[in-house]
């Protein structure tokens, strides 16, 4: 507990010293105790009150509380390849998150080294279709700027943006070819779980008679019950009806946006991390969402420094092309012809770019969804990770930034907000592993779906397989995206605005089986697989927060 409690103010001064404002904080209260005419005895109380008065306080107060998650995370934040994966798995997360039970620890060994296996003979395999290097250096100087028509000069953001870039020629010859995709996590996800199912099962009806029949002190210790019905009312508590919800009633009663606005802004001037996300867990109005997931991620945006690092980013890019670059590309072609999004294709491939060169992303996530691939140059020296990001670009991947550009219109926020969210969230959904309860990855978020619609909707579940249509192929891919791109844009911020409140992925289950009970009745009188794929193809009128309210609490 000492070493842990020295490993915590070690991360908390570390993170304090490389924020500038802590330096302008100390200088002020010096400043303060210099002029300050009070005596001795008084001087700590006072320069505690001019901290709280002058926001200094509170800023220490959530770097502290950002770093202790962080560290708490690094705890469970193990590679997902290699001899020794499982054994840190358990060592460092068992005290701290829950897991899932039934699935033997060597099959998720097995399904690591398999799914690293397939990310490398895959991206080899795109090299040698391409013909092209992995990392091909720019033959001109990077840095140099471009002129104008007008005289002035254009920002490195601004260059890479273009969709003319001669290296983006090379996007047709992959046609289909990717590193990976829904498909491939379905195929691997099902493996998994059809081999085990019964050992899962029988593990959660286990837990749950034993949590049922506990004491309440007992059960607490326990903890396992969290696929129940009971725990996940008692967790998303803030969604019941007695609590107004932004994204229904702020469209029923016109004083309430008024409210939820009042509500937000007190939030935010407090400033406290806690505080922002218990008011996410009801729905953020509009104006504010911006400010308030940037509160509730500990981050300050917009700001210089933010700016300025984005463009040494985007100045990293025209130093040298990555193959990755292409995947990227290619994926932004289902931005382009998107109504919602074609607007923002040009600053959605600067921010994937430049995010693609963080070498900070990697490091930052909770969990480590891909195995760490090192580039090396022609005289054969290491040079880092590949690519920088130590994210290797999925089918997809372009979702989970789409949304945010409705929340800032600078390429440099939306890139610092994509990195936290994917830090804090979304590699979850692209990680192998077994933790389960709030922390859940992409596995136990598909058997908590499962389990959810077993019990709800046993009879619509036992309907599509019987067309050959197992549930979960429906669900994956509105899990995998966090149901951007089939829910209307607003609908997926009203969602991931619970994802942050909660700061947990159980909505995306818990919506999935939703959707598939709303549909019900249209979906019983389905004959064959492709009537259900039509019937659950467009989801853009459905409402997010009714129907969460819905499964959880109408049943």
């Amino acid at each position: 507990m000492q070493a842990q409690d020295g490993e915590l103010l070690q991360a908390v001064t570390q993170a304090l010293q490389q924020d500038l404002r802590y330096e302008q904080i100390r200088q002020q209260a010096k400043a303060y105790a210099i002029d300050s005419e009070d005596p001795i005895s008084q001087l700590e109380t006072s320069i505690f009150q001019h901290l709280l008065t002058s926001g200094g306080a509170t800023f220490i107060s959530n770097t502290a509380y950002a770093a202790t998650e962080q560290l708490q995370q690094s705890y469970q934040a193990v590679p997902c390849i290699g001899p020794a994966s499982v054994e840190a798995l358990d060592s460092c997360g068992k005290d701290r998150h829950l897991h899932l039970r039934g699935l033997p620890a060597d099959s998720l060994q097995k399904a690591k080294q398999a799914w690293q296996k397939l990310l490398v003979e895959r991206l080899y395999y795109l090299q040698a279709k391409l013909d092209l290097p992995l990392v091909q250096p720019r033959k001109c100087k990077a840095g140099v700027q471009q002129d104008t028509p007008g005289g002035s000069t254009e920002p490195a953001s601004v260059r890479i943006a273009d969709r003319e870039q001669p290296y983006l020629a090379h996007v047709p010859l992959l046609q289909d070819s990717h590193l990976f995709g829904v498909a491939d996590w379905y195929s691997l996800v099902t493996t998994l779980l059809n081999s085990h199912w019964d050992t899962i099962s029988s593990a959660a009806t286990q837990t749950l008679e034993a949590v049922n029949k506990a004491n309440p002190t007992t059960r607490q210790e326990l903890g396992s019950d969290w696929m129940s019905w009971g725990w996940l009312q008692g967790f998303f508590q803030g969604l019941r009806a007695q609590h107004r919800q932004v994204g229904l009633d702020d469209m029923l009663h016109a004083w309430f946006q008024q409210s939820s606005i009042q509500t937000g802004e007190a939030c935010l001037e407090a400033g406290v991390i806690p505080r922002c996300r218990s008011a996410l867990q009801t729905g953020a109005p509009p104006a504010l969402r911006p400010r308030l997931w940037a509160a509730a991620l500990a981050l300050h945006l917009p700001q210089a420094s933010v700016e300025t690092r984005f463009q040494g980013l985007c100045s990293q890019v025209e130093e040298c092309h990555l193959l990755t670059d292409l995947l990227i590309e290619q994926d932004l072609e289902t931005v382009a012809n998107s109504e919602h999004f074609f607007l923002f294709e040009e600053s959605l491939r600067a921010v994937l770019l430049a995010v693609s060169r963080d070498s900070e992303l990697g490091a930052s996530c909770c969990h480590k969804p891909f195995p760490t691939l090192l580039a090396r140059t022609e005289a054969g020296n290491t040079r880092g990770p590949y690519p920088p990001s130590g994210l290797l670009p999925c089918r997809g991947l372009v979702e989970y930034a789409a949304p945010l550009c409705y929340l800032f219109a600078d390429q440099a926020s939306c890139a610092v907000l994509f990195c936290s969210m994917y830090a804090r969230f979304w590699c979850r959904l692209h990680t192998i592993d077994d933790t389960a309860g709030k922390h859940a990855t992409l596995i136990s978020l598909c058997v908590l779906f499962l389990h959810l619609l077993e019990e709800s909707e046993g009879e619509v579940a036992q309907h599509l397989r019987g067309l050959g249509c197992p549930p979960l192929h429906l669900a994956l891919p509105w899990i995998m995206t966090a149901f951007a791109g089939h829910l209307a844009v607003g609908e997926v911020l009203l969602l991931w605005d619970r994802i942050l409140g909660f700061d947990s992925l159980l909505p995306l289950p818990l919506l999935a089986v939703a959707v598939v009970a709303f549909r019900r009745q249209v979906l019983l009188s389905a004959e064959s697989k492709e009537q259900v794929m039509s019937i659950m193809e467009d989801l853009s009128q459905l409402k997010t927060v009714p129907l969460i309210q819905g499964i959880l609490f109408g049943r």
